[in-house]
């Protein structure tokens, strides 16, 4: 609801930290759980500082139940006990599957019954510390690593943790990422793609070997092509590259936030590692010019959604509780925002639910 230009005199400048919520910031010392999975097994031990990029979990791609005789050499594992060497004829389904003669299990029980029950893992893989920090704990289903950069979070996470060098890949955070500007010099890179990258470009992106995509939004039907070609490779035990991709605003085409492409653009250069499962992107170096390059005046806030979705201005009134279209009777806030040139303000009228505080 636009309002025509009402004198900022007459309205009392509120306090945006008492009516809208804040903004997920970026912040530093974030603690990352790492999951382990049946037959993985941890590469550092607890109290050890681990650099970005550095070896942490030895992961398997395939795992089956595998039951065998309680022997003299077993009964003395505890579970979650790794097993180096599990005859190709006890590795059930796995077994029959490939040619080497042995597999990596780990001790899950020992069951009365005199049968040890354990997990055979098929196609190893080697995960990559996605930050540098200090392992804090290893529980039996993770690894706990209390990271020393800038923690930085998004709405959609997709792929496998990956590490690379961030690289701005467009002009303008609203941008599109096209295939075209993606080039070989991107391999092992982490691509910033604005508002939105489509499926040509992020097919392109992975045979090139780029490690990571940062983008403002991402269609769920590019996300099911994407997963229908991972569960290919997992399905061949293909050894590809880990690639993953973050979307910071969320699905469709979204600009990146204005305050989270400043702290981007600021970081180009940086290295930096990825977490979907966990939504997250960890920068290492020191955050303090990442901070700087984010900070807004108090009362700035975001529009989230409706019409005026992804605009930033100041909060400079309230209104009251209103009907809004589509009937929610809420409060409003009157906010002054940049038109399209940047020039004059316009002040618009909107429920304070689809604010969110970035000062």
């Amino acid at each position: 609801m636009k309002e025509r230009n009402p004198p900022s005199e007459r309205l009392q400048q509120p306090d945006p930290g008492r009516f809208v919520a804040p903004a997920r910031r970026p912040e530093t010392g974030r603690l990352l759980q790492l999951p382990l999975e049946l037959a993985d097994r941890a590469l550092v031990a607890p109290g050890q500082h681990v650099e970005l990029g550095q070896p942490i979990i030895e992961h398997f791609r395939e795992v089956e139940p595998v039951e065998v005789p309680t022997s003299a050499s077993l009964i003395g594992l505890a579970p979650g006990s790794i097993v180096d060497h599990v005859p190709a004829e006890q590795a059930g389904r796995l077994g029959r599957r490939a040619s080497s003669e042995t597999y990596r299990a780990r001790v899950c029980e020992h069951g009365r019954d005199g049968i040890t029950r354990l997990a055979a893992g098929l196609g190893a893989v080697t995960v990559m510390a996605p930050a540098s920090g200090m392992v804090e704990a290893i529980a039996p289903a993770r690894l706990d690593l209390r990271v020393d950069g800038l923690a930085v979070d998004a709405r959609v996470g997709w792929g496998r943790p990956a590490y690379g060098r961030i690289v701005v890949a467009v002009d303008d955070r609203a941008d599109e990422l096209r295939s075209s500007r993606i080039d070989a010099a991107a391999a092992g890179a982490i691509l910033v793609a604005g508002s939105r990258i489509d499926i040509e470009a992020l097919s392109r992106a992975r045979a090139l070997g780029v490690a990571a995509i940062i983008v403002g939004g991402v269609a769920s039907r590019d996300l099911r092509q994407l997963t229908s070609s991972e569960a290919r490779q997992q399905a061949a035990l293909h050894g590809a590259v880990p690639f993953g991709l973050l979307g910071l605003g969320g699905y469709g085409r979204v600009p990146i936030p204005t305050q989270l492409w400043d702290l981007l653009v600021a970081a180009d250069g940086r290295l930096a590692g990825l977490v979907p499962d966990a939504r997250t992107l960890l920068i290492d170096g020191d955050p303090a010019p990442l901070l700087e390059a984010a900070t807004r005046p108090p009362d700035t806030v975001r529009v989230v959604s409706g019409r005026q979705r992804d605009r930033e201005g100041r909060l400079v009134g309230l209104s009251g509780p209103r009907r809004w279209p589509g009937g929610a009777y809420t409060p409003g806030g009157f906010v002054e925002l940049p038109d399209a040139t940047g020039g004059e303000l316009e002040r618009h009228c909107v429920p304070l639910t689809v604010l969110e505080r970035l000062g």
